[in-house]
């Protein structure tokens, strides 16, 4: 009895810590998305510029993830998620110095690698510490931490920035990050051990049966929200005619709905089907994503993102444990390095996202490039119901 009591306090530090770790690093990416393209425009950056300057977070966040991954796995979880700490700290100071545009590079990189530490180093310490029956759960929980984040970041940086200009949201979010620090620091001062001390490798991992399939999924969820960020604002300020502080509102809408349904829809998918749900998922991003675009009403465009957001629900809430569960399947318990994988995923997706978006509004136009984007989804639909049957 006491044991489990013991664990108990160990699930509910590690919960917190890694619940409020995403919420700090999800809120301060966030804070710069209503804030980033405009500024970045005032130092002479062109749409594929921008579109860079979003995907290099993702650059260094799929650099330093399996780096990251095998590291956790060796030393704890502890030390790279307070490291990681320290990067976003700095990253946040550079991005209030910044005065020219490879400033703003190299502070979203900065960014991008202390994600990497917080993301893979947190979730692996969720698969240590909660077993597999309540680990979907446990995941959910933090996830609901990286709704948060996002959901505030965008609302709370459009208007500091209205109130205080360019400067007043970083320091802000210093201020948090300082926060985040302390409770890292204080409640991880008994990490728990891994669930497992045996090596593994990547190639190992990379051999188990449907993790391609959920890398693509990964990749679309992250890919969808990311291709938004440097072409949306842009649009609703000149067509919609809205301010920052309103479009961080409108940002933190698909966000809202993402953070509702996770929950419902990790619990409906463990019943319907993870693969399924998903296929759902890409579906209705499809049928959505050119109209964010289309649409010339404010409450029009409300409605379009709260259903993109319960689309990325759809895609990445049954993705977690459908990996856990695989690497479980498998006997894999490096968790490091599954969710250095999930990851790498992610990053794969944020990178090409913003690039594309960017580089397509460019050569096509922004309306014409979100048709592009429903078309590759229906492609890869195509691809993933093949995949599922072939397997069945």
């Amino acid at each position: 009895m006491e044991t489990r009591l013991t664990m108990s306090r160990v699930q509910k530090a590690s919960l917190w810590v890694v619940a409020i770790a995403v919420f700090t690093d999800m809120l301060i990416y966030g804070m710069i998305v209503p804030i980033l393209p405009r500024y970045a425009e005032t130092l002479g950056a062109s749409q594929t510029e921008i579109g860079f300057l979003f995907g290099s977070y993702a650059i260094t966040l799929l650099l330093a993830t399996p780096i990251l991954g095998v590291v956790s796995d060796k030393v704890g979880r502890r030390l790279p998620m307070i490291l990681g700490l320290f990067g976003l700290a700095a990253a946040t100071l550079l991005f209030g110095l910044a005065n020219s545009f490879w400033l703003l590079v190299l502070a979203r990189m900065l960014q991008g690698i202390s994600a990497a530490a917080t993301w893979t180093a947190g979730l692996a310490l969720l698969a240590d510490v909660f077993p597999l029956q309540e680990r979907g759960k446990a995941i959910g929980l933090a996830l609901s931490g990286q709704a948060a984040g996002m959901l505030l970041g965008p609302t709370i940086g459009g208007a500091l920035y209205q109130w205080g200009e360019y400067h007043l949201p970083f320091i802000i979010a210093a201020s948090i990050a300082l926060i985040d620090g302390i409770l890292r620091i204080t409640l991880l001062h008994n990490e728990p051990k891994s669930s497992s001390n045996q090596r593994i490798s990547y190639r190992s991992i990379l051999n188990m049966r449907s993790l391609f399939i959920m890398i693509g999924i990964i990749i679309l969820g992250s890919a969808l929200p990311s291709a938004l960020e440097p072409t949306l604002p842009l649009y609703l300020q000149d067509t919609l005619h809205l301010s920052p502080g309103t479009i961080g509102l409108l940002f933190a809408v698909p966000t809202l709905a993402y953070g509702f349904t996770a929950p419902i829809i990790g619990t409906l998918s463990t019943k319907i089907g993870r693969k399924q749900t998903m296929a759902v998922g890409i579906a209705l991003a499809a049928l959505c994503f050119p109209f964010t675009v289309i649409v010339s009403h404010t409450a029009l465009e409300i409605f379009v993102l709260a259903i993109l957001g319960i689309s990325f629900s759809l895609l990445l809430a049954p993705a977690l444990p459908e990996l856990t569960y695989l690497a479980d399947k498998n006997g894999v318990h490096a968790y490091g390095i599954l969710f250095a994988i999930y990851n790498t995923a992610y990053s794969i997706g944020m990178f090409f996202g913003p690039m594309l978006s960017g580089s397509l509004s460019d050569l096509f136009g922004l309306t014409n490039a979100f048709y592009i984007f429903s078309v590759l989804l229906l492609c890869y639909l195509c691809l993933f119901l093949w995949k599922i049957k072939k397997q069945n």
